[in-house]
């Protein structure tokens, strides 16, 4: 269902939010969450959507030049006090923003713009953490078909630098099997657990953990890499501390969704960090909890 727009500001509801990326996994456990909380949710996807009871705006996709301006336009026509982005290629182009927008008055809690542009790349972002003594797997770029020049032994996996949802990933047992993406990353292929570690990082005070939640994936999607299709909460600390600790590494704030492994031996390696939540942030109801008392307390991001 699509609804037209409130024409004054003054009759606009404070708990209105805008939900960027509404059909995917992530746009759809923030629209149900927020929903269960009281917010009015408008939502736009670069898809065209029907959503029950949704009002929606289908806008350009991240990367067009008329991304920008159609996100204002619907923040101003539907007069929204919160601005919750994603998708991750809208992360970097929104956070560039995200200073103006809080100056009128908008909440977007997101990192400042060289963190959130650290966390777009997953070369820069192993590279940003080794620096900082932060394990991560053994990492180098190269061509697709590179992989013999590498000098790491099979296994290996080679992941597009920039990319989402496991679009792209391959695991390598052998040579013969080149990467699926031109710009690629290769990593030495770490055999065991697999986590995602759900952070809320203060915006008032980047440093400062809000919220954690630790979920091992007890089953991924293309079986050895891919997005969970199943996962249990967990007490891992080592893992879970490490995640914190690449966050403050990078600066970032506010939600974070970062993916850990181990290798042979059970330590715990960071693979990526995205700079919103993920698919499962929907079976924490505790982090939407804190993110709501920020927004309620006038936090802007």
């Amino acid at each position: 269902m699509t609804h037209t727009p409130q024409s004054s500001r003054a009759t606009a509801p404070a708990r209105r939010v805008l939900v960027t990326g509404v059909g995917g996994p992530s746009g759809r456990a923030a629209f149900a969450a927020l929903r269960s909380r009281g917010y009015e949710v408008v939502g736009c996807d670069s898809e065209q959507l029907e959503p029950d009871g949704l009002a929606f705006v289908r806008v350009p996709r991240a990367r067009d030049p008329g991304f920008l301006a159609a996100l204002t336009r619907i923040i101003q026509d539907y007069q929204v006090s919160w601005l919750f982005p994603t998708v991750s290629e809208e992360l970097p182009v929104i956070a560039t923003r995200a200073a103006t927008l809080r100056a009128l008055g908008l909440a977007v809690f997101i990192g400042a713009p060289q963190a959130v542009t650290i966390c777009d790349d997953k070369w820069r972002t192993a590279m940003w953490l080794a620096a900082h003594r932060i394990a991560v797997p053994r990492s180098t770029i190269a061509g697709p078909a590179d992989h013999a020049a590498l000098g790491f032994a099979f296994p290996l996996i080679s992941r597009p630098r920039v990319g989402r949802g496991g679009r792209g990933v391959v695991v390598h047992d052998g040579p013969g099997t080149p990467a699926s993406a031109a710009d690629v990353l290769w990593q030495e292929f770490l055999p065991g657990d697999e986590y995602d570690v759900l952070l809320l990082m203060d915006p008032r005070r980047p440093h400062d953990l809000l919220y954690s939640r630790t979920l091992r994936k007890t089953a991924l999607r293309d079986g050895r890499t891919g997005n969970a299709i199943a996962a249990e909460e967990v007490e891992a600390h080592g893992v879970t501390r490490l995640a914190v600790e690449a966050c403050r590494a990078v600066g970032i704030a506010g939600p974070a969704d970062i993916d850990v492994r181990c290798n042979e031996f059970g330590v715990p390696h960071v693979i990526e960090i995205n700079a919103r939540i993920g698919a499962l942030a929907g079976s924490a109801p505790g982090f939407f909890d804190r993110l709501v008392e920020l927004h309620q307390h006038g936090a802007r991001g």
